[in-house]
């Protein structure tokens, strides 16, 4: 049977997270399913255990990739092995809370003007998470959120309010993410610039130029450990920034650029006398956040 949604989640390092989102998919979900595993290079170890739970089932296909290659990359080669007609980007350190990619399929096939959805997030205390926000820009850097939202023509929610309703959000978190695979193949896909952050904000912002929409639909569920698949390290913090420097140079003109560059470095510097790694990272932005630092660049083959 041709599969109606294909899942698509990457592994690196966190297989028992990746098993128990496969057992929350096999659960749950009612409409004809596939699910592509994207190993990102894991441990010997870590992949093992991973083949072992799946090689079995008919419904998964395990994809060891050579390199780390991050999660625009990553989801990107899962992408050409997809047959589904919708794509569920999904975080491998989340589960499912109910049928969730029937009420996406369901809504996106009546209303067409909708090209990205993205369900209600909880966290492990079932309290509403980060599940959407605002692009970034001058206003909101300047002026924050609140005053932000009244300058966007739709008038975006906060993310700290309860919606109970289908409603137009700005840009949607990467840890659930569900298209038509047909706009998602128009628009592109996922910039493979981006190694670990920020490509929500860039494909978010590519649907809303695109003359579509983007919405957040809350009666589809999900739980995400937050940060249960990637370990902090002054490393992954620079990584941040890093994207969002590529963020800035491919959506902003220079003025737009120089000021929120600037606006980054004295947030940085007054964080720099507080935190771990402040000053690493206060130097890193001044010096540019050069794509030479990405971890990319530091994956070797196994």
């Amino acid at each position: 049977m041709t599969p109606k949604v294909s899942f698509i989640t990457i592994n690196y390092n966190s297989s028992a997270y990746t098993i128990k989102l496969l057992q929350s998919i096999k659960k749950y979900t009612t409409s004809p399913y596939e699910i592509i595993v994207v190993d990102n290079n894991s441990s010997k170890e870590d992949y093992e255990l991973l083949y072992q739970y799946t090689q079995d089932r008919d419904d998964v296909q395990l994809i060891r990739n050579k390199l780390n290659e991050g999660f625009a990359s990553g989801n990107m080669l899962g992408v050409s092995f997809a047959k589904g007609e919708y794509y569920f980007f999904i975080n491998n350190d989340t589960e499912l809370l109910n049928d969730t990619s029937h009420f996406m399929l369901n809504y996106l096939d009546k209303h067409s003007d909708i090209a990205l959805c993205t369900a209600k997030v909880k966290d492990e205390e079932g309290n509403f998470s980060s599940s959407y926000k605002l692009f970034p820009t001058l206003t909101k850097e300047l002026f924050g959120n609140a005053i932000a939202r009244k300058f966007t023509k739709q008038n975006f929610p906060s993310n700290k309010i309860k919606l109970d309703k289908p409603t137009l959000v700005e840009v949607v978190s990467g840890s659930c993410m569900f298209f038509r695979a047909i706009d998602f193949n128009t628009l592109g896909g996922f910039e493979k610039e981006f190694f670990l952050y920020c490509e929500e904000e860039d494909i978010s912002k590519r649907v809303w130029l695109s003359g579509k929409k983007v919405i957040f639909l809350p009666e589809a569920e999900i739980l995400h450990f937050s940060g249960g698949s990637t370990k902090k390290s002054f490393e992954i913090e620079r990584e941040y920034y890093i994207s969002y420097f590529i963020l800035l140079e491919k959506h902003f003109n220079l003025f737009s650029r120089v000021i929120l560059k600037f606006l980054l470095l004295i947030k940085l510097f007054r964080r720099s006398f507080k935190r771990k790694n402040g000053k690493k990272l206060f130097y890193c932005a001044l010096q540019g956040c050069s794509k030479s630092l990405s971890l990319r660049l530091l994956q070797k083959e196994k």
